[in-house]
Order: structure tokens, then sequence, then C-alpha cells
């Protein structure tokens, strides 16, 4: 049995070494701009080749669609150089990225347009959304050491303190009191963000940070919804917000649709009236509003909220 739980055990302990140490190369649409000030043709598209191993990658190579023409207006990375469809980074170090600005002309760029992503050592993909982008090589040991100190205390100390410190089950005036769930101010939040360590979210628990939706309001066939965001934390933040509905909003002004990388400094607040236009029935007049927090050190937060012009 001894032998039996050894070989068990070292087979677990190679799988989490092998998943730490797993080169992961990801290429990230984190916006797409339909709307050029350079180009009336053309669209601008953010990319985003993150390195989320613990190895630095050198030669990475992203290839996209020949069909179209590309122009690379910035990067946070001096090396990086475009080639016609090629855009190539001599390395990018573990835990970081190589975020390039890119005009895009003859056609709609998507992720679908990524072709490949190749370093020396692996290949890369492509993630669609923010949730799908895996943590670090740090951050997965830091998963590992904390579950696994958290998993000895537990074991090593509930018997005892439910022996010392535990209430007195029997006795009537014992009450079970349960923890009030948190202020998320009337947004929805994916599990990814609603972590200890994320500022962003811990603030607007605490209410530092408010984004407020007032009571819509309905014209014609516009929906109005007045949103004020405040920042009363001690963090600059770039804020995005949306607004979308069942029917196209071709004819609803851009700058009425949404809020674009606004700069939201400590103390700040900006307040907004997003349009969208939706179906004359009454039971499908409804919306989503998304926003978008960011802190200049990477950390994020995305709220998801549904809204309709008479509530059930």
């Amino acid at each position: 049995m001894t032998i039996i739980f050894t070989l068990i055990g070292g087979l677990i302990l190679a799988g989490i070494l092998g998943w730490i140490r797993k080169a992961r190369l990801v290429v990230f649409v984190p916006r797409l701009f339909s709307h050029s000030k350079i180009s009336d043709k053309g669209q601008i598209a953010e990319l985003s080749v993150m390195n989320r191993g613990f190895k630095t990658e050198e030669g990475v190579e992203l290839l996209l669609n020949p069909a179209m023409h590309y122009e690379l207006l910035g990067s946070n990375n001096p090396d990086a150089l475009l080639l016609h469809n090629k855009l190539s980074v001599p390395r990018i170090g573990s835990a970081d990225d190589c975020s390039m600005l890119l005009q895009v002309e003859n056609g709609r760029f998507t992720h679908t347009d990524i072709v490949s992503c190749l370093s020396k050592e692996t290949k890369a993909t492509v993630a669609t959304k923010l949730e799908d982008v895996p943590v670090t090589a740090q951050q997965r040991v830091g998963i590992i050491i904390f579950f696994g100190l958290f998993s000895i205390l537990v074991l090593a100390g509930i018997k005892g303190i439910d022996y010392f410190f535990g209430p007195d089950k029997s006795s009537p005036e014992t009450a079970t009191v349960e923890a009030a769930p948190p202020d998320h101010q009337g947004w929805s939040f994916s599990r990814i963000y609603t972590t200890a360590d994320n500022v962003i979210y811990q603030s607007i628990v605490s209410r530092k940070i408010t984004v407020l939706a007032d009571k819509p309001t309905l014209r014609r066939n516009l929906l109005l919804v007045p949103i004020k965001v405040s920042n009363d934390s001690d963090m600059p933040l770039t804020l995005s917000m949306s607004i979308s509905g069942a029917l196209p909003q071709d004819d609803v002004d851009f700058v009425k649709r949404g809020v674009h990388d606004r700069l939201l400094l400590p103390k700040d607040s900006v307040e907004v009236t997003l349009e969208a236009i939706v179906p004359k029935e009454a039971d499908r007049q409804t919306v989503v509003l998304e926003f978008f927090l960011q802190t200049p050190e990477g950390e994020s937060l995305k709220g998801v909220k549904v809204v309709r012009a008479v509530e059930p």
C-alpha cells in the first residue's frame, strides 16, 4: 500500500508540476474600433500577445489574414515589427505581454483573421474573452501554495476550533447568522473578477467606486439610460461603457452608444446618458449595459446589467 500511495503521490506531483510549467502563449483581441479618424475605409484593432508561462518566449511571429492591409500604429514593445501580414516580436518575458494597435483596411477584422501565432517552442491559442485568458505561471504557483496551506490548516485545526470555540448547538438561544451578500450595485460579475485581490472589485463592494444606472426613460423608439460613475478611490481608472439592444443601432450617434477609454482620476465622476433603439413591443424593450474598468497596472473589472423599459 505504501508503494501504491507513493506512486499515486508522484503522479499527482508530476501532473501539478507539468500544469505549472506548461508553456502558455495567448493572443487576445480586447478591443475593435469600427470608426477610425485615420482612414475612412479601415478600422482600429488592438492585439495582445500574452506569455502566461514560466519561460521567456522568443521569436514570436503572428500571422494575420493576408487579404487585408495592416499598419502598425503603436506598441508597448519597441522591438515589435510588422511586415505585410506578419507581426514579429523578438521576445516576450514570463507574465509579460506585447500589445499592438493596428490600422486594418480591405475588410472587417475579427479574431478569426488571426491565422497563427508561433514562438520557437510553442503555438499560441486565441482567446475571445478576457475570462478565457489563463493565469500566469506565478499565479498558478500561488494557487497551489494557497490551497496546499489552506488544506493543511483546515485538516489540522477544524476539530480543535470546533471543540474550543464552536457554539453550543443544543442551546435554543444559538442563532445562525448568515453573512450578507456583497453589494454589487445591481451589476453582475464573472467569477474571475470577484476575488479578494481584485482592487477594483473590492472598491465596488466598499462603494469607493460606484457605477449607478438611473431609471431608464422611453422616447419613441429610444431607450435612454442615465449612468453616473464616481471614483472615490486613490487610483486612476480607464472607463469604457457600452449599451446593446435587440435591433441594429446604426441610426444612434456613436458617442451616445458608449464611453471609450475615458480617464477617471481619483475623486472624479462622469455622468452620461446612453441611448439604444428598442422594438415597439413593450415586453422586448430590453437593453444590456456593460462597463469595463482598468487600472494602469492592468487590474480590470467587467460588469453587466440588464435594463428594461418597464420592469415586470
